[in-house]
């Protein structure tokens, strides 16, 4: 790998950073109209508020909060992963009116916790569950004498039964194949993904797909610099 290389990632989010702060220093500075001349000096050429630096750049591109957390190392780590480059891959993913819903539940910690077993694929799927979301009777009445459910009777559990992403997707079988998917599993317990769920720009990349397309990049540059040793 050459130098250029080596140091290609971080010296664009180095200049993200860089460009982020700028703005904000721009953004609190406050300059008294008795201390400029001449018309120029007293336009209101910049106001606090007006550009977020995570909104600023060039058309097309990803905005520079965004593009940071893509070029990070807990990315770029788990971009390598199998089971995330198949997750990111899967038709139930990328269902274009899913994709909202399927990014607020992936990185809220219950569904973390719960979509780590096996068992709960089965669950959403049982006829228990979906009886109870047609009927939109208290989910907790409902399933209480279900054995499944008393399986996996957890507070994430509950809190996640609640949630109006969940209630709405539960009942799609592009979900139903989505959890039953290893590589959604294997992706929820990796440590980069953790990582990586707590950053709300993460969500957003997730949401437009930007996630999959650095990730198809990323492969894409990893084997053409295999190729070259």
């Amino acid at each position: 790998m050459t130098t250029l290389r080596k140091w290609r990632f971080p010296i664009l989010i180095g200049s993200g950073l860089i460009a982020a702060g700028v703005l904000v220093y721009f953004s609190n500075a406050h300059i008294g109209s008795d201390k400029t001349q001449g018309a120029i000096g007293q336009r209101d050429v910049y106001r606090d508020g007006q550009v977020a630096s995570a909104d600023v750049a060039t058309p097309g591109s990803a905005p520079v909060a965004t593009t940071a957390i893509l070029e990070s190392s807990e990315f770029k780590s788990l971009a390598k992963n199998p089971a995330f480059q198949e997750l990111l891959k899967s038709d139930a993913f990328n269902e274009a009116g899913h994709r909202k819903a399927i990014a607020d539940l992936m990185v809220r910690s219950e569904f973390q916790a719960v979509a780590q077993d096996a068992r709960f694929a089965i669950f959403v799927r049982s006829d228990a569950l979906q009886s109870a979301l047609r009927s939109h009777a208290d989910l907790f009445v409902a399933l209480r004498n279900d054995a499944q459910f008393r399986a996996l009777d957890s507070n994430g559990l509950r809190l996640l039964l609640r949630n109006e992403s969940f209630k709405m997707l539960a009942s799609q079988r592009s979900f139903h194949e989505l959890l039953a998917s290893s590589g959604l599993r294997a992706s929820l317990r990796a440590p980069e993904f953790a990582l990586l769920a707590s950053h709300p720009e993460f969500q957003k990349a997730l949401e437009s797909g930007s996630a999959a397309r650095a990730t198809a990049d990323l492969r894409a540059q990893l084997r053409d610099e295999s190729g070259k040793r």
